[in-house]
């Protein structure tokens, strides 16, 4: 569930905001909780406010170089926060677009502009949520689901298959299965766990792939994996 914070000047403003958050939430099913944040939180070390647990910022402040300011540090803080800029003027939006604002919202539109931005919102949180996480030559990686064809073991290395390259990563198979499999991912064989987003056919002995590599299914475990796979067909349409 993202959270949102609220930076406001005026205290009206920002009941505004509260209100027109919680029924724009409420009217698109959009489950988020909301925190008021000190004029100053971007400026001064504030040890209640964890900035890893904000996902977007609304920044309302009349005075568009301060806003601009606060944005800056708080993107100091917190590189990937996402932050709504609240333009007061037309002038306000012209100068705003040169800044890595996620979105613009109008004063004079707040409603159907921060409508919008939520919408906006729930695309980078469904694609984030998409995205697994990996570790290679001590970096991580956020790897979407969709672009792994299968994971390998193969002497003690673990290889992962991506439809554009292949990556060795640090964990074991286990800890993939683990993390993979509530994704659509099945083990085939000791060896490989595969994505069913990419298997084209299941035969008896063989996944084929829809980039024309087969891999081999172990007689012990085919029964389980055509019910797996079986199950994952009639429900695709909704994943």
């Amino acid at each position: 569930m993202p959270t949102i914070g609220v930076i406001c000047d005026r205290d009206d403003e920002k009941g505004e905001i509260i209100h027109t958050l919680e029924m724009l939430a409420a009217r698109n099913g959009f489950d988020c909780s909301v925190c008021i944040l000190d004029r100053k939180a971007a400026a001064e070390e504030k040890r209640d406010i964890v900035w890893n647990d904000i996902t977007c910022v609304i920044l309302d402040r009349e005075d568009r170089d301060n806003a601009f300011r606060c944005a800056e540090m708080l993107w100091n803080r917190a590189q990937t926060l996402l932050i709504i800029y609240v333009a007061h003027k037309v002038e306000d939006i012209v100068a705003a677009l040169g800044m890595p604002f996620f979105h613009i919202v109008r004063r004079f539109g707040l409603e159907q502009d921060l409508e919008t931005a939520f919408r906006k919102l729930e695309k980078v949180r469904m694609s984030a949520a998409d995205k697994v996480k990996f570790t290679q030559n001590g970096q991580t990686m956020l790897i979407s689901s969709r672009e792994i064809l299968y994971v390998e073991s193969e002497h003690h290395e673990i290889r992962l298959h991506l439809t554009t390259e292949v990556l060795t990563i640090r964990e074991n198979l286990s800890q993939c299965e683990e993390r993979l499999k509530s994704r659509g991912f099945v083990r085939i064989y000791r060896s490989f766990l595969v994505n069913m987003y990419h298997i084209r056919c299941l035969e008896k002995e063989n996944a084929l792939l829809d980039n024309g590599e087969r891999l081999y299914v172990s007689r012990r475990r085919y029964p389980e994996v055509k019910l797996i796979f079986e199950n994952y067909i009639r429900h695709l349409d909704f994943i």
